[in-house]
């Protein structure tokens, strides 16, 4: 591969990335729970703070790094979206900038690691999995530098990205324990460190993830009590995680979403497990294929499960399977990539430009249906100056409305509540689930029926 080709195809590959990654941004309709994180980075915005919930919601990081995009671009989808499609491009590019593996192999590590179906999805989707993919990945790259060369210089890097995590997903606990299989596993070089000569760089790391975690679990010193939060969260998230029933699913899930969209990463990358003597001097390979396998067999074991957990084992799929392709030997390993790079540009396109929120999409995972951008076209057509909305819910069924209806004056009512409650005439719309809604009860009002997703739909009730 001569040079002039080379820069060629890394400069397709950076504008890919970008494409792939921030255009059209709004061409989905909000998941629930990115309506959810809307919410909180709002209240932030809007001077509320943020108060950390262990038996509801992730870490705050994610909350702050929304607030910030809302900061600069203003709220919007693009704003909503940007955090996690500016780190989906910080993944998709780190093997061309941090030079990892051969010149050939990190071109390849890089094009898996664009085309990915899941990758992509989730890059443009504002919740918390890939920033959370990404802290995985510079601990895991961090950690294996500061093994490969016994010495401490990479340790703040790592633990900056080890706060990260911890201050994103309380599953960062298993992330904790593949990183400590990772130092037993190469415990001979570890062994090999000269700690007492690292000093600084020992007391500038735990500085960084202590001084990381206090400010967000406190955000920044306003809730004290945060910080007692994040210790007593893993117990509830274990439990959930455990026993929680509606998103439990087999062993093989998360196998059958890499075989359906990620074959041919998972071929290439089984070559290299397969090759595993030639790579047994690379450190980074040895921890790569730790953090797959392992990824792989919690979150498999774990009953519950959502598709977008996956991107935890496709990121260090990828990297194995740029070295699996450098393995192959032979002109059919090009025929092999030229097929498998069709396929994952081929779904990468469905998915994600296509049928972005569709049933036969599996990465649309209990998602709104597009009828939510009617409902919120015609409360927009009927909402007037002083006039005042009643939603009617239970369970916080109403994600992702209040984003839709952002700017208007809401007042959110339980299901049980609304029997007894006396100033319903005082509001102009009301918004209420169609099992409550009885027309006899509604008597100079006109009414229409929206499905929000699947199994819950709405009824949007207005005076004539």
């Amino acid at each position: 591969m001569n040079r002039k080709f080379k820069v060629t195809i890394i400069i397709l590959i950076v504008v890919l990335v970008l494409f792939s990654r921030f255009a059209f941004l709004d061409l989905r309709v909000l998941h629930h729970d990115e309506g959810v994180n809307y919410f909180f980075a709002e209240k932030i915005l809007r001077g509320d703070g943020f108060q950390y919930d262990p038996g509801n919601y992730h870490g705050p990081l994610y909350f702050y790094l929304i607030f910030a995009s809302f900061f600069v671009f203003g709220i919007g989808e693009f704003a909503l979206r940007f955090p996690a499609a500016a780190f989906g491009m910080g993944i998709a590019l780190f093997p061309l900038i941090f030079r990892i593996g051969r010149k050939r192999e990190r071109i390849v590590t890089s094009v898996f690691l664009l085309l990915s179906p899941s990758l992509m999805y989730y890059s443009r989707y504002s919740i918390h999995e890939i920033v959370f993919a990404f802290f995985s990945l510079v601990c895991v790259y961090s950690l294996s530098l500061i093994i490969e060369r016994r010495e401490l210089t990479k340790l703040p890097v790592f633990a900056l990205a080890l706060a990260g995590i911890f201050v994103l997903k309380e599953t960062a606990i298993i992330m904790l324990f593949v990183l400590f299989v990772i130092i037993v596993v190469n415990w001979k070089n570890v062994s090999g460190i000269r700690f007492k000569n690292s000093y600084r760089e020992i007391g500038l790391s735990i500085f960084l993830f202590v001084g990381a975690y206090v400010l967000f679990f406190t955000s920044f010193f306003t809730n004290l009590g945060g910080l007692g939060d994040s210790f007593r969260a893993f117990t509830p998230w274990i439990d959930r995680g455990l026993h929680e029933v509606g998103h439990d699913k087999p062993f093989y899930y998360y196998l059958g979403l890499m075989l359906q969209y990620e074959w041919p990463i998972l071929l290439f990358a089984l070559i290299s497990i397969w090759g595993f003597r030639r790579f047994k001097d690379r450190i980074f390979y040895i921890n790569l294929v730790i953090w797959f396998a392992l990824i792989f067999l919690i979150y498999s074991f774990i009953s519950y499960k959502t598709p977008w957990l996956v991107v935890n084992m496709v990121v260090p799929m990828c990297f194995l399977a740029g070295m699996g392709f450098e393995r192959i030997r032979g002109r059919w390993k090009w025929i092999l990539f030229g097929i498998g790079i069709l396929y994952l540009a081929c779904f990468s396109v469905y998915v994600n430009f296509v049928n972005t929120g569709g049933e036969e999409n599996r990465f649309a995972y209990v998602h709104t249906d597009r009828e939510i951008l009617n409902m919120a076209g015609k409360i927009d057509s009927i909402y007037g100056m002083g006039d005042k909305i009643l939603i009617v819910s239970s369970e916080n069924e109403y994600w992702p409305l209040p984003f839709y209806l952002r700017g208007k004056e809401i007042l959110y009512l339980p299901e049980e509540d609304l029997e007894g409650y006396s100033e319903v005439g005082d509001y102009g719309i009301v918004i209420l689930r169609d099992r409550m809604f009885k027309e006899g009860d509604w008597q100079g009002y006109e009414h229409e029926n929206y499905r929000l997703r699947e199994g819950v739909n709405f009824v949007v009730v207005w005076r004539e």
